[in-house]
């Protein structure tokens, strides 16, 4: 049995940590880097979610006090400069209202696209379409509408989404295929729904469900 060598040892400890030690140092290096960066990250993330969210209660309270230009100059820094947060896609949302009401159609469509592409999140971007294919409805541009409601992830908007194309399909002189949309509107309402006597109407003033 070959007896224990404590110099053996310390050569074999130096050779390995000649040839490992330097990438075991660099590990340990990137590993801390990678720790305190991703602190910095989530701080910072976190930072700007409270300083988006306090200036969109300010844009709340500007809008109940009737001060447009304040809510338009808070909306658009939200979309300038917090676009990564929710908050940016519903002071787009506030926005093309007060683009609206103030007749300027091309603003709220403008404001509408932008928060259709670029909401974080998804109930916002459908409300964004739909508004947006609303509008255009009233503007007589069916194609586009009918473009717009083609979604396969209707995210529980699919209700909202066939009474639409049942509106533009009505607009455009197809009285069955409305009756069918609407028909499948109130079938995806939720139950107990006030909208469905609405929706019921709908469907009723065009006559009998039309044969298949």
């Amino acid at each position: 049995m070959e007896a224990y060598n404590p110099d053996d040892q310390l050569a074999s400890l130096k050779n390995w940590w000649k040839q490992y030690g330097n990438a075991l140092i660099a590990g340990v290096i990137i590993g801390l880097l990678l720790l305190v960066g991703g602190t910095y990250w989530k701080q910072y993330k976190n930072k700007r979610a409270e300083t988006a969210s306090q200036i969109y209660e300010n844009l709340l309270a500007d809008l109940q006090q009737g001060k447009p230009d304040a809510v338009s100059a808070a909306a658009t820094k939200l979309m300038q400069d917090y676009d990564t947060t929710p908050y940016a896609g519903k002071s787009a949302l506030l926005l093309a209202r007060l683009r609206f009401d103030a007749k300027d159609i091309a603003g709220a469509r403008s404001q509408l696209e932008w928060a259709m592409n670029n909401a974080t999140e998804v109930s916002v971007q459908h409300s964004a379409r739909l508004r947006l294919a609303r509008l255009l409805l009233d503007q007589g541009e069916t194609e586009a509408v009918l473009a717009l409601v083609q979604v396969k992830d209707t995210d529980g908007f699919v209700s909202e989404y066939e009474e639409l194309k049942g509106d533009v399909l009505l607009a455009q002189g197809d009285r069955p295929g409305a009756h069918r949309a609407y028909q499948t509107a109130i079938e995806k309402a939720p139950r107990g729904s006030s909208y469905l006597q609405a929706l019921t109407m709908k469907r009723d003033n065009l006559g009998p469900e039309p044969a298949p």
